[in-house]
């Protein structure tokens, strides 16, 4: 097992054959941590022992028997496990989950086996995985290299080979630019998809703009596992319509002849999309024409008002204002500046003078941007958008800066530029590693579709992973 890439599924077939035991799984997986992980520094809580004595007892007879996975420090909590969502407050407080997310027992009910937690940017919030409490989490394409956030520890964990599936999550590109940077796949989910229960923080998921999801080697690895996870629990605000047949088989099935339309520049005109960024694009759209597929320049009119509603901007740091509290609350006393990056404060001091009526227009700006933008769908007849994941080459370590005066440098909103539309109106999208830069680092390229249609995505996804196969790229740091 060493020296191959496997990805989640064929883990979970040498189980299944009897070709491997879950424990063998776990002990591999330890292996490969220990040797890249002080290098990368993805995992930040190791849960080795843990790990041992669930493989130990996990159902043989689970879809995903023994195979280990990492997940994200922030929104999904594992009972009796460190919690800091990046925080040094957190951190120092020595703060521990009391439940399980309703997305860890599924993760558990399918036979997945929690194998440590990974590295997040503070509370989510910045375009870089360089929290202070854990330092810099560096990418495996190049240790000098940003491995993108928040889901960054996420990203870097698969594409390094320590794990085969990471948890992550997505508030504005939060699985997918990292997917982008490091190589590996990402998919944002329809809003309502996965349940984030059944504690309810960060105001309800940022207004229904995070989203629960995963990072993989596979794009048969993301339908299968999200098939284990979807699905609507108590008091989850939002529903998403459930799938007409098992995501597992989306894999391979013929789509059809699909209307895409094809975007590389920025309908506003402030991002300058990088060349490689548009080329990668391009390459992709001749091979879905070759595959069969319509495909021609458009995007939602509505993108030349901006890619997300500037109203909105300003809720931001009430939901950071009111996560702070609930910090607060669970480790007995209030959270100060000590407790977190100054930019973070700033917002929540922002956050504060903030009315009630005006946190409702910037929701109400939320639900006009998204009923604009999917028309271009639901009216217009297009089936998918295509456009670069992010516009850029990854930064390097340190130069995505915020300070409590500019405390919004480091969302580097340039680089969301193609993925936050998809956070703000709840549609799901796709970054596949299709291409790779002149430098040797990875470049994604997105796909998007209609309100509930991953099954869609995943289609196309696959055919996409026959025709520009990209599962023997390895970076120079891989287990």
């Amino acid at each position: 097992m060493a020296d191959e890439l496997m990805d989640a599924t064929a883990q979970a077939e040498l189980v299944r054959s009897g070709r491997a035991t879950p424990l063998e799984l776990v002990e591999e997986t330890i292996k490969r941590i220990e040797k890249v992980n002080p290098q990368v520094n993805a995992v930040i809580v190791p849960l080795y022992e843990k790990a041992r004595a669930e493989a130990a007892n996990v159902r043989r007879d689970a879809p995903f028997a023994g195979v280990p996975y990492v997940l994200k420090d922030i929104t999904m909590h594992s009972k009796g496990d460190p919690y800091a969502a990046g925080t040094v407050g957190l951190k120092a407080a020595g703060y521990r989950s009391d439940h399980d997310s309703t997305f860890v027992r599924r993760m558990r009910e399918a036979g997945f086996v929690l194998i440590g937690k990974v590295s997040t940017s503070e509370m989510a919030m910045f375009e870089t995985t360089e929290p202070p409490a854990w330092g810099p989490c560096r990418n495996p394409w190049d240790l000098d290299r940003s491995v993108g956030g928040s889901s960054g520890g996420s990203a870097a964990a698969v594409a390094s080979g320590m794990v085969s599936i990471a948890h992550g999550n997505d508030g504005g590109g939060s699985i997918r630019s990292p997917a982008s940077q490091c190589g590996v796949v990402g998919m944002k989910v329809t809003r309502g998809r996965i349940s984030s229960g059944p504690l309810i923080t960060e105001s309800d998921n940022v207004a229904g703009g995070a989203l629960e999801g995963f990072l993989t080697h596979s794009v048969r690895d993301q339908a299968a596992a999200l098939g284990c996870v979807h699905g609507h629990c108590p008091g989850d605000a939002y529903f998403a319509p459930p799938p007409l047949r098992p995501f597992a088989q989306e894999v391979g099935a013929d789509p059809g002849r699909l209307k895409i339309g094809i975007l590389t520049h920025d309908p506003v005109g402030q991002v300058k999309v990088d060349p490689e960024a548009v080329r990668a694009t391009r390459l992709v759209a001749d091979a879905l024409a070759d595959l069969g597929h319509d495909v021609s320049e458009g995007y939602p009119p509505a993108f030349e008002n901006g890619m997300w509603p500037l109203q909105w901007f300003g809720c931001i740091g009430v939901v950071i204002a009111r996560e702070l509290e609930w910090y607060g609350k669970q480790i007995g006393r209030s959270i100060t500046p000590e407790d977190v990056h100054p930019a973070i404060w700033a917002y929540a001091e922002n956050g504060k003078t903030i009315s009630g009526i005006q946190y409702a227009a910037g929701i109400d700006s939320l639900r006009a941007y998204a009923r604009d933008i999917e028309r271009w769908w639901e009216e217009d007849g297009w089936d998918l958008l295509l456009t670069p994941t992010i516009p850029v080459a990854a930064p390097r370590i340190g130069e995505l800066t915020a300070t409590a005066d500019n405390p919004s440098a480091s969302v580097a909103m340039d680089i969301l530029q193609y993925t936050v539309v998809f956070n703000m109106t709840g549609l799901p999208a796709i970054s596949l590693p299709l291409y790779q830069r002149q430098d040797g680092m990875p470049q994604g390229v997105q796909l998007g579709a209609a309100y509930g249609r991953e099954d869609l995505l995943i289609r196309v996804a696959s055919q996409l992973e026959q025709a520009m196969p990209w599962a023997g790229r390895r970076p120079p740091i891989f287990a």
